[in-house]
Parts: C-alpha cells; structure tokens; sequence
C-alpha cells in the first residue's frame, strides 16, 4: 500500500487541464482543483517526485497517466472501483536495451522508459479524511508495511495530538524500545538492549544535541505536542548519518504544505499531580496556512507540571573497605557497607516552554526551499528536604552479613551523625534546532537536495544548584538493618535523648530529641553541578538518480561534513575544601533555632513498599539559601562555586560521503525490494581539559579528607579514526500483505563524550581508605556493529497484521572501566598513622583506586520481537508485543572482579486496547520492563546499579463535542507504581521512589 489517495469512482467525459511541470504534490492537487474533486495524501511520500505538465483534453485516467509517467509512480485502478498510488512494478515496465553511455545521457535528460497501462473506465476519484485513533495506527502500520528495512513509528492522531504527554513513553510502544523514567517521566531510550548514548537522535532528519555529558539525548525536553511523528529505524543504510548501532530515531514536526490550508488548532487542559495535590494549567497552540506557493506554520507549547516525589535512598554499597575484623559475623569472603541511607521528599516545578517555526516556499515548479526551527526550553526547580545518616567503615560495630557479604546488621556508635538536608536539583535546560533545505529537480529523474544545519542545546549551570546541598546535623549513633521480608532497610536507635554520646576524640557529645533544633550544628555546604554547552552543525548534499541506470534501480549518492563541540564545565565549591569549611559539627557557629521546622512526610510516604512502616514520618526542614547567606555573614568564607580542573571540552569533526542503490525486481509474483551501499566516514577529534597535581591531603572531620592542589593547566589531546560501514535490506512483498525483510549492516557508536576527558580526577577523599580517582581515554575507539536482522510480517486485514523478528549484533570495542592502584607524588594518607586526627610519621601513602576506560571487549546482543494488532469492525481494537533480549555479556553478580557486562538488557511487553467510534475514544496502554542492570557505577563506588521490574498503566478518553471541540482526560501511572533499584544483590537498596499518578483533563479545538 504506496499510497493513501483512495477515490470512489462514478464515469467522467473529458476535460481541460492546464497543469506546468513540477512536484508531484502540487500536480496532484492542481489536478484535484481542475477535476473538481478532492485529494487528500501523504505529503512526504510524494514530495521528492518531479510529474510533468499536462495540458490538453483528457478523461481522468489518461490526465493522471500522463502527469506520473516516468515518476515511478502509477495509478493502478482495482476492480472494486478503488485506486491506489504505487511504485512502477517491473510487469508494468518496458526495458529498451541500451548501453550504459545512452542510459547516462537519457537519464539526465530526463528520459524515460515507462509504459503505464492504462484502465478502461473513465473515473472519478474522491477520497474521505480519516482522523482519530485508527487513523494514526493506520499511517504507522502503512509506513512500517511499506520500508524496505525494519522501521515503525508512532502516528499523531491529529495536529497537536500525540498519543502520549511525553515522546518517550509513546516510543516505549514500540516492539524492541524501552525507556528510563526520571521522576515519573520518560527521559532515556533503549533500543533492542543498547542504552540511549548507543542511539542517534535526528529532527527533520537532522542531528540534535543534547543536555546532557554523553551523547544521550533526553526526550522529555521536547513538548509532544510539537511532534506529528517519530520513527525508529533499527536497520541501517548507508544514506544515514551514523552514531546509532542501537536506532535512529527521528522526530518530525508538523509541515504547513501538509494541510493545504489555513487552521488553526489548539489544546488547554489542567494537569494534577496525587502527590502534591497540586493542578498545573498547560497549552498549546498551532496557526499555518499555505498555497500553492508558500506555507507557513507557527507553533506554541507551555506545560507547568508541580509535582512530588517520595525517596528513600542509598548513594552506594562499598566493598571491602576498612571495617574492622573483630566486629564482622560472616562466612562471605566479600563484605558490603551502605554508604548512607536518607529519606527525601523532593518538589518539583517542571516547566517546559517551546515552539516551531516553518516556513516552505515553491519558487519554481522543480524548486522548493524550506526553513524550520524548533525551540525548546526545560525548566527544572527542585526543593527537597531529607532525613539521613552517614556511616563510617571503619566505626561499624557488630556487623552481620548474609551469605552473598551484604551487611544485614550494625550499629556504630563513634563517628556517626545524623543529618538534615536541603537539596537543589534544578536543571535549566534548552535545545534549538536551525534548518534550511533546499530541493532541487534537476530534470525529471534528478534529485539534488541541500541541507545545513545547527543545534545547540545546554543546561546552564554555573551556580553549583545542579546538586547543592546544606547539612545541619550533630553527632549521633544508630542501628541498620535489613529483614527478608521488607524492601526498606529499618534505621533505628537516634530518635532519643542520649547524654553518653562521645565523639571521636573522646569527648562528651550528649544530645536531645532528634526533632530538637538544639542539636543542629553546620556541617558540609555543597554547591555543585554542570554547565553543559553542545552545538552540532551539519552540511549535507544529496543527488538521487530515478531509475539510474534502468527503470529499476534508483542511485542515491551524498556527502556529509559535521562538527560537534561540547563543553562539560564543572563548578562547585570544594576546591581547597571550601565547601567543608564548617565541617565537623562545632559548636560554633550557633544556628538559631528558628532556621529548623518540623517536616511531616505523611503517612503515606512510600506506603506500598514493604518496610514503609518502619520509616521516620517526622524531620527537621530547613532553608538552604538562608544557611549559605547566614554563615557566609558570621565568617569570611565564601560558597560560591568555581570551575574546576575537570571541565572539559571535547571537538569532533566528521566527513562522510555514501552511495546507495534501490533496486526492484519481481519473480514468481514476489516483489522485491533492495537497498545496498556503503558509507565512509573519518572522524577527527581534540579534547581539551584541565589537570592541577595534587600536593597533600588534609583532615577535616571525622570523615572527609581535604585536597591542597597546585594550579592548574591546560592539556590536550587528539585522535582520527576512519570507518567502512556497508548495508544490504531486502524486502520481499508476497500478494500485497505478506512481507518479509533481511538486513545486514556495519554500523558505528562514537565514545562516550564523558569519557574522552584527559583529565586527573580525585573524585573522593575520606578517611578509612575510601580514596578514589578517574580518568579518561581521549583515544578510545568507537563501538562498532555487525548486525542482522530478519522479519515476517502478514497483514491479514485493514488495521491489523502479525509480525515475528529475529535480531543479532555483534558489537567490539566496547568500553570497560580498568581500576588499578595508584599513588600520587608521594602523598600520604593523614588520618592512616598513630594519631588518626592530624598528620604524623606513620602515615602510609595515600593509595588511589584509578578508574579508567579502556577499549576491548567484545559483546553479542540477539533477540526476539513479536506483535500482534487486530481491528474489530466493533470499534474496539487491540495491540499487543513482545521484546526477548539476551547476551553474552550479562553480569555474574557473584563476580565481584567482572568490570564488563551489558547495561539496559531487558524484555519487555505492551498491551493496548482501544475504541473509537462515532465521538468517542478511549485508550488504555499497559507496558512491563524485567528488571534490568541500569550502570555498572553507583552515585558513590564502582559497584553495579540494576532497576527492579516495573510495570506502568496509563488511561486516554475522549468525546467530539462537534467538528471542532472534543473534551479529553488522561491519566500517566494509573496505579502509582513505584520505581525501584538495587545494588549488586536485591537487598541491597539504592533507591525506592514514589512519583505517585498524573490526571490531565482539557478541551481540544481545530478549525
């Protein structure tokens, strides 16, 4: 099924055209005009076709014949009065022998060998629009039937309506695609088991940046309602631009020439979150109109979402450290302490602001120049309050492990603090896209295409409220443990007045109530965060040759050139231990009082997670901003945050050039389609950061060591690299509806960016051996992809088809993080010797764990992709699939010396009812991810993090209140499911959060 122009037929008599050469688009609706009947079609199908002029007296069937001859395109009239749009079949097509100098010649000519067969009936042709639910899922279900490799995409079921409020959590929809969810909304997507820094993000066809460290691109910067499409290729051809072994995903916004029209069209609704009790209006809003010669299209979207989320967390399980031996129970050979363990309330405003701008222009019949821009603002402000407590290795007292060496129980008495929290963690993001195309038809078998192109995107953070923190707390003792039956941890044995408390130096540190704003004593005061600036430009140009060198093969050929620049800048403010300038919990400062208020969490604070009982309800709240502006007043000390050493910024240049062919062919009335080609590609890039040697460590407090560095430099390094990345797809088409596809390909992934910093990092320094550095690998290798694919797809009614797939990659080079033990100009380690509080003799060297990125191995990726959907003529309808992924790079938990494993390795399934008929609609989509290994690092140490199974059900309905007006609700995580993660082991908590369910309620108007 080429085409959606479909038409009743009734008898016609001749008639008058006058129709000039050119686009094929705007040839068929002057043909519509000059016939007196109505088109409606799909305008990128047809746009890149040249028809010819028509002028004279003809019937309906031999004016249409005429203006497609030798596009390639043929009007093919079925016996049940329906006609349909398509490609040319070789049965159609009289080949002339010819030698290859006379096709050359003919075919910049614009020559042509088609002979169309034409009907015997004058018709008629009218066609009947379509929109809604089943509308959309038709035009998905056309795209994916009619792509020569293995390609779907999510439909909008009008303009400004997207299926779901965020692009991620429809693509999730999506056979072989699942998603990370970031505060209750989709943020990252993982294709086929690759995560999202393995896949290639495109608007427009054109690369986007992203806000982010990586290469990863966050979907939930982008409004939905801006979006008319998004396709996922996961087969590879040489035309495409590289970057993704996993995808290449593209989303498309809406075109002005795609209505023909003036319209306007529009959304309100008011968005209420369970968790804040709290409504946030939002709106959006679409003006175009366009003619035969030029379109415009104006688009805005303003979102505010106030929302709650519930957590309790642990920033990392280490191992091995220095708990002493005589207080250890356990026949494990391994032992795993909980770095800390808080409980958090975190609020935040998401505001996300946006619009498009395009502009198409037909300057001649064989000219057409276009300019979109998008636009997208993400504003997150954040206020959390949390309850935590800090545990010291080398302190715990009356540890007792299980038999995997997860610590279960202990207590530590010395060296403990009980602490209250502000935190930030705000992210002010922005992404913009600039594009201008230009298409050019050379003669009537000559494409040439011009596009260039910019992208930035950034997250401007140069404050440190990215991840700032305030502490007030006072030393304290406490008792963890951790019980079979509960996913929560109980922490126990600090609510009471205790006067036998002591400190490290033996002092006497009696304390109150921990509700009592007497104990609170200034502690660490953190400003940290990112200041990311990413800019991508891009230069193209293509030349497609129809029918090149005969009717049935198109050449297509291209040249490419990109730069990408990304700046990752570090600000914070520990730089000569600024931020612990307080540390240590003294008694002066004096903190009044009244900085502290009681904080009720609720008694529904995590209250579907076993173990929830057990938590603290109550805490102390404070103002972070008024503890900075306070002891900034009593001191000289400022906590301002500054760059740092390991900012970095990393120049990669990329020039390709490609050929690609598309070949038909026919045999035993199987149609067959087939894309070959190769792209070359060198890379080129230099990496510049910053690197200062450090000169000593020093004692702050009972934890924390401080840093004295010498100033720093600038260093830098560079690195080329080139590829060969060839691909073969073939379709073959059995009696319209039986589809099979075979894919072979060699494609790329460039490093991790975060990864090329040539930079020295001490990411942390605190007593007890906890002494850790990083660095990267500015001559990494790119990921590279065998990968094939093959597909069966039958689509045995309007509406509905079955499919089964089968997958496999074979990636090398993957990146592995190498940790060995390293010392630092002789620096030793304070607090090791005689007197633990101050430097003497007997200080051993400070011994570093160096982590570092290094290529080599090799991982194979295979899988399963199974879908179903079925139309009932009732108005009901269902979808359902299925993703089985494995690997042979899973991670033996049990291995504690395994430093490489596959992360984003998941199955996954979908289910989807629907109903539309007469005004109604309603949806209900239910999609499952097994648990899955999410990083092989925590927030703190080199150990693994892995996300429990979740599953998430969302609920759309809507009423048509006449033409224009229909009134919907939406409901996101109908069920408030909780996200839930885990160390190495499942007891061993890293985080349990709470982002509670989302009702959306509005009216949406189109004229």
């Amino acid at each position: 099924m080429f085409s959606e122009l479909l038409w009743a037929l009734p008898k016609q008599n001749l008639q008058n055209f006058n129709i000039d050469s050119g686009s094929a688009d705007v040839s068929l609706i002057e043909f519509a005009k000059q016939a007196n009947f109505t088109i409606i079609f799909p305008y990128e199908k047809v746009q890149s076709r040249r028809s010819n002029s028509l002028k004279g007296s003809f019937t309906i069937e031999q004016g249409i014949a005429k203006l497609l001859e030798g596009t390639g395109l043929v009007a093919s009239f079925e016996t049940d009065g329906v006609v349909t749009i398509k490609r040319i079949s070789i049965r159609d097509t009289v080949i002339e022998d010819k030698s290859l100098f006379q096709e050359l010649v003919d075919l910049f000519a614009g020559k042509g060998d088609d002979l169309v067969i034409f009907p015997e009936e004058p018709l008629l042709m009218e066609l009947i629009e379509v929109r809604g639910i089943r509308s959309s899922m038709d035009w998905a279900l056309d795209i994916k039937q009619e792509s020569i490799g293995v390609s779907e995409s999510i439909q909008s079921e009008e303009i400004g309506k997207f299926p779901d409020l965020n692009l991620a959590e429809s693509l999730q929809r999506i056979t072989g695609v699942s998603i990370d969810r970031s505060e209750g909304e989709g943020q990252f997507v993982t294709v086929r088991g690759l995560g999202p820094q393995f896949n290639t993000v495109l608007s427009n066809g054109r690369r986007l940046a992203t806000d982010n460290q990586g290469r990863e691109f966050s979907f939930d910067t982008i409004a939905s309602e801006l979006v008319t499409s998004v396709s996922v290729d996961k087969t590879f051809s040489a035309s495409q631009p590289s970057g993704g072994i996993g995808a290449i995903i593209n989303i498309k916004t809406a075109r002005p020439m795609a209505t023909r029209e003036f319209k306007v069209a529009g959304s309100v609704q008011a968005t209420f979150d369970t968790n804040s009790q709290k409504t946030a209006p939002q709106g959006t809003v679409f003006f175009s109109n366009s003619n035969d010669k030029l379109g415009w299209l104006v688009s805005l979207s303003h979102q505010i979402r106030d929302a709650r989320v519930n957590e309790v967390q642990t920033d990392g399980w280490l191992l091995n450290t220095d708990v002493p031996v005589e207080q250890i129970t356990s026949t494990a050979d391994n032992i795993f302490v909980p770095r800390n363990y808080d409980q958090r309330v975190r609020f935040d405003q998401r505001t996300r602001s946006g619009g498009t701008l395009v502009l198409q222009y037909k300057v001649t019949p064989d000219l057409e120049i276009s300019l979109d821009y998008l636009q997208s603002n993400f504003n997150v402000k954040t206020n959390s309050t949390s309850l935590g407590h800090w545990f010291t290795s080398s302190n715990l007292e009356d540890v007792v492990t299980d038999d995997n060496g997860t610590a279960i129980e202990f207590s530590q008495n010395v060296g403990h603090a009980t602490d209250f929290h502000a935190r930030t963690f705000d992210r002010p993001s922005s992404l913009s896209a600039l594009g201008l195309n230009s298409s050019l038809h050379v003669s009537p078998k000559v494409l040439m295409e011009f596009d260039v192109s910019t992208s930035k995107a950034s997250t401007k953070d140069r404050i440190g409220a990215g991840n700032a923190l305030t502490l007030i707390g006072y030393l304290n003792r406490s008792s963890f443990s951790i019980s079979e039956d509960n996913i929560l941890p109980l922490i126990s044995n600090f609510e009471s007045a205790d006067p036998t408390i002591i400190d490290a130096s033996g002092e006497a540190a009696g304390v109150s109530n921990y509700l009592d704003p007497v104990n609170g004593k200034a502690h660490v005061m953190l400003r940290r965060g990112w200041n990311i600036e990413d800019k991508f430009d891009q230069l193209k140009t293509d030349v497609t040759l129809f029918e090149g060198l005969n009717s049935n093969v198109d050449i297509k050929l291209g040249l490419m050139y990109s730069k990408q620049s990304k700046r990752n800048e570090r600000w914070d403010n520990e730089k000569n231990a600024v931020h612990c300038s307080f540390c240590g919990y003294f008694p002066e400062p004096d903190l009044p009082d009244s900085f502290q208020t009681i904080f009720d969490v609720g008694n529904d604070f995590l209250g579907s997670v076993s173990g929830s009982e057990n938590l603290p309800k109550l805490w102390l709240r404070h103002d972070g901003e008024t503890l900075f502006s306070f002891l900034e007043s009593v001191s000289d000390v400022n906590f301002d945050a500054v760059i740092r050493n390991n900012s970095f910024t990393v120049d990669e240049k990329v020039t390709s050039a490609y050929i690609q062919g598309h070949q038909r062919a026919e045999w035993q009335d199987i149609e067959f389609s087939t894309i070959y080609g190769v792209r070359y590609e060198n890379t080129d890039i230099v990496v510049t950061g910053f690197e200062s040697d450090l000169l000593a460590l020093t004692i702050l407090d009972q934890t924390e060591l401080g840093q004295l560095n010498s100033p720093g430099r600038i260093i830098s390094r560079s690195a080329t690299y080139n590829n060969w990345l060839p691909s073969l797809s073939i379709k073959a088409q059995w009696q319209d509806n039986i589809v099979a596809r075979f894919g072979l390909s060699r494609s790329l992934t460039r490093p991790t960016m975060s990864q090329l910093s040539p930079s020295l990092v001490l990411t942390t320094t605190r007593q007890g051996g906890d002494l850790r550095a990083s660095s990267g690998n500015p001559e990494l290798k790119p990921f590279e992809s065998t990968n094939f694919d093959l597909t069966l797809e039958w689509y045995y009614q309007p509406l509905s088809y079955i499919s089964a797939s089968y997958f496999k990659k074979k990636v090398s080079n993957f990146i592995v993080s190498t940790v060995t033990k390293m010392t630092i100009n002789d620096v030793t380690d304070p607090s090791t010797g005689t007197d633990s509080r101050a430097p003497d003799s007997e200080d051993t060297l400070a011994e570093f764990d160096l982590t570092t990125p290094t290529n080599g191995q090799t991982a194979t990726v295979s899988g399963f992709e199974f879908a179903i959907q079925h139309d009932f003529e009732s108005g009901w309808g269902v979808v359902a699939n299925m993703t089985l992924v494995d690997s042979n790079a899973k991670l033996n938990p049990t291995d504690i010396s395994q430093k490489f494993a596959l992360t984003g390795l998941s199955n996954s399934q979908n289910l989807i009812l629907y109903y539309e008929k007469g005004p109604s609609q309603i949806r209900l989509a239910w999609n499952h991810r097994d648990g899955f290994l999410q990083s092989l690092v925590q927030i703190q140490g080199p150990e693994p993090t892995y996300v429990r199974s979740y599953q998430q059900l969302d609920l759309s309905a809507s009423y048509a209140l006449n033409d224009n007006f229909s009134m919907f609700i939406e409901g996101v995580n109908i069920t408030e499911e909780n996200v839930l993660k885990h160390g190495r082991f499942s007891n061993q908590l890293l985080l349990a959060q709470q982002p509670g369910a989302r009702y959306s309620v509005g009216l949406r108007g189109s004229f």
